[in-house]
């Protein structure tokens, strides 16, 4: 009789490092950042300013080697989701973060982790091409 020992499955040792999702998408959006290498906040406070006050919103996740980009995930209604997106990226960009903005339609492509990949680099590449631009003229 063979002797059989209990080897933990990767999946178990993985689930056992995540921080408590909020759903199977959000998993799989901190799952793909780990595979890439970006370190990040799940669900980190972050105070914006919105219709005169000032408001704590908790993204999914909030990236600081990439300028304190967020990446939230937005479920809801087809409509409902669309409203929230445009809502929240309106917000976003008056506050001044960067933000990239995901919905289930997102995940549902099949190089979806590449298209993350490229949307967080563009997002960030953005300010700091602004930035740049803004010293260029200053020397000039």
């Amino acid at each position: 009789m063979k002797n059989k020992t209990e080897e933990p499955e990767l999946e178990d040792m993985l689930t056992e490092l995540d921080p408590q999702y909020e759903s199977k998408e959000e998993l799989k959006i901190g799952r793909m950042l780990d595979q890439y290498g970006i370190p990040f906040f799940y669900r980190q406070a972050t105070i914006i300013y919105d219709q005169g006050k000032n408001e704590v919103w908790k993204p999914s996740f909030t990236v600081y080697p990439y300028g304190g980009l967020v990446i939230d995930y937005v479920l809801g209604s087809e409509q409902g989701q669309n409203d929230e997106l445009l809502r929240k990226e309106q917000i976003y960009r008056y506050n001044q973060i960067p933000a990239v903005l995901l919905g289930p339609k997102d995940l549902a492509e099949p190089n979806w982790q590449e298209l993350l990949y490229g949307k967080i680099e563009q997002t960030y590449r953005r300010p700091m091409e602004e930035i740049d631009y803004l010293a260029e003229l200053n020397h000039s």
